[in-house]
């Protein structure tokens, strides 16, 4: 019998296999034995409830024959860091064939993110399985962020991935010729409505019976937590919702729910309670960790506003609600660097959506016409994704000389084609509309004259010096980009995350020592959050011996601040925890 491994780190995914599974795409039931194996990739892995404990995910259990936790398995290494030797490959096929009772017949390997780990890790490992690659959001229509091994992406049978853009495919894995395949909507639409009714009792503890639903209800704000991300400042973040606040009181609500992100500090709603509080207009913060789509079954809110979330687009898609945005075009802006995947959504939505500080729901409805979507969006998203990686989609090179000359009349009244197609872009790509020479020249020297010499000189074309550049880089397992930007960063001064984010770099590249000293410069800083020094922990647990003693001290930190951290508690012994894990390495 087939064996079928779906790996899953949001409740988003399951679903999305879920609907993939009843629709017929993975054979008919009975046909094979399914292995649900959860990922929890965050920063705190142990501070983070797992997909499989969360509301709404019961009913989809019962599309699997056994789940697994792969943070159990590889306890105390991260999901988004550990593969095994080359050398062990074989000792861990061999391993999880037995715990997990798969043979070697017909093997079919689910995964999603396919450029970064755990996915490659499972590609690595299973070597005997073709590969499927599974993507929800928006961040499908966009490019490939990295290269891909020949060994893995010569595996890769089909893309399948939720139609939130109808009539527009996927740019994912498209310069491998791996094709894509949407999930049947109807399946996509049963399976979140099993979402809402698991998800119905606990909406219903948290949301006033007197709070409108249905039709002349409410409007409802998402929120995206950007500054984490380094895109936006926490200030600037918090006047993006006031911005979403005031334009639904515009358009004549009286009752509007917040759902803020689910890692967003309270300070950022605060202001907007304020604010609400003064318009008379009653406004309720939903902080329920529970998916945005599960409260749209509930509430059914008239309109959706959001900046660029997918959850604006499965509100239109799945649920026929209108979806609106507010800032794409200001994000779109702050922008760094400009491979950055979220590039692609944020260009979508600028694009697509109604802003309702412009025209709002009186400009036409764009994504309902599909000449429209096939001949400009399409054309656009394709465009976009050329730029942010040429090298590796020369097969949307001709389409991006059509679009850009095409557009190139437009670039006036058209704000967003400057921020894409810069003078600078235009000339390294060679496309239409590049200056000469001789204007590129002027050009290079105009802007290092207003830089100053505190820039980074030897930084790379249109590699943004920032904190979200680093982020982006390092998540995206660009090693070498992400560390020299940390080093730009860290010339000027000591940030707390860069330094934990260059301690990792240093374990990936063991160079132990300079791990170490980043650690230390971050205990330095004399943080008083207990989430700071969990995470020095984990990063020095990352080093075994060698970074006992920090992890140690840095998880006896966090006790002391939160006396209650069982994550700190389990770093303080996890050394136990590092036998056991190589007991299970050697089986």
């Amino acid at each position: 019998m087939m064996t079928q491994i779906f790996v899953a780190s949001t409740l988003y995914g399951a679903l999305t296999l879920a609907a993939a599974i009843d629709s017929g795409q993975f054979g008919p039931p009975g046909s094979a034995r399914r292995i649900l194996v959860v990922c929890t990739n965050t920063d705190i892995p142990e501070v983070t409830t797992p997909l499989d404990a969360m509301q709404g995910f019961g009913p989809l259990r019962s599309r699997f024959d056994v789940v697994i936790s792969w943070n159990e398995v590889i306890y105390p290494y991260h999901p988004s860091m550990w593969d095994p030797r080359g050398e062990d490959v074989p000792m861990w096929r061999e391993l999880l064939g037995l715990r997990w009772q798969i043979g070697y017949g017909p093997l079919e390997l689910v995964v999603e993110s396919i450029q970064v780990k755990p996915a490659l890790t499972f590609c690595k490992i299973f070597r005997d399985a073709r590969i499927t690659v599974y993507a929800d959001g928006l961040m499908t229509y966009g490019p490939t962020r990295n290269a891909l091994p020949r060994d893995v992406h010569t595996r890769i049978r089909r893309t399948l991935y939720l139609d939130l853009v109808p009539g527009m495919r996927p740019l994912l894995l498209s310069e491998y010729r791996v094709p894509p395949e949407p999930v049947e909507p109807g399946a996509v639409q049963r399976v979140f409505a099993e979402l809402g009714e698991q998800c119905a009792s606990a909406l219903a503890s948290v949301i006033p019976a007197h709070f409108p639903s249905g039709p002349g209800g409410a409007a409802m704000l998402l929120g995206q937590y950007l500054s984490s991300l380094g895109i936006l400042t926490e200030e600037e973040e918090e006047g993006l919702h006031l911005r979403m606040f005031e334009a639904a009181v515009e358009l004549g609500f009286t009752s509007v729910l917040f759902k803020p992100h689910p890692s967003a500090p309270q300070s950022l709603t605060d202001s907007l309670v304020q604010r609400a509080r003064e318009a008379d207009i009653d406004l309720l913060v939903l902080e329920t960790p529970l998916l945005a789509e599960a409260v749209y079954g509930y509430v059914r809110p008239v309109v959706v506003i959001g900046c660029f979330s997918t959850a604006l687009f499965t509100a239109r898609a799945v649920y026929g609600i209108p979806a609106a945005a507010v800032g794409a075009r200001e994000v779109l802006r702050k922008l760094r660097p400009y491979p950055n995947s979220n590039r692609i959504p944020i260009t979508i939505c600028e694009v697509a959506l109604p802003d309702l500080e412009g025209n709002g729901f009186s400009a036409p409805d764009l994504l309902g016409n599909p000449a429209w979507v096939r001949d400009e969006l399409a054309e656009y998203v394709a465009t976009v994704g050329y730029c942010m990686q040429p090298e590796r989609n020369p097969h949307l090179r001709d389409r991006a000389v059509a679009y850009v000359g095409r557009v190139l009349p437009q670039m006036e009244v058209r704000p967003a084609l400057r921020m894409h197609f810069k003078p600078d872009l235009l000339y390294k790509l060679s496309l239409p509309g590049a200056p000469s020479e001789a204007e590129m020249r002027a050009l290079e020297a105009a802007k290092k004259s207003q830089k100053g010499a505190g820039t980074a000189k030897d930084a790379p074309l249109q590699e943004e010096v920032t904190i979200g550049s680093f982020t982006e880089h390092l998540e995206a397992g660009e090693l070498d980009a992400a560390r020299r930007i940390g080093e730009q960063i860290l010339k000027e001064r000591k940030q707390l995350d860069v330094l934990i984010g260059m301690a990792r770099i240093f374990v990936l590249t063991e160079e132990v020592e300079q791990a170490k000293r980043m650690l230390s410069l971050a205990a330095m800083t004399g943080d008083e959050r207990a989430m700071t020094w969990i995470k020095i922990a984990e990063v020095a647990a990352l080093m075994g011996r060698q970074g006992k003693s920090l992890r140690v001290f840095a998880a006896q930190e966090a006790l002391r601040i939160n006396p209650e951290s069982g994550a700190a508690a389990r770093l303080v012994k996890a050394r136990g925890a590092r036998k056991a894990a190589k007991v299970l390495t050697v089986g």
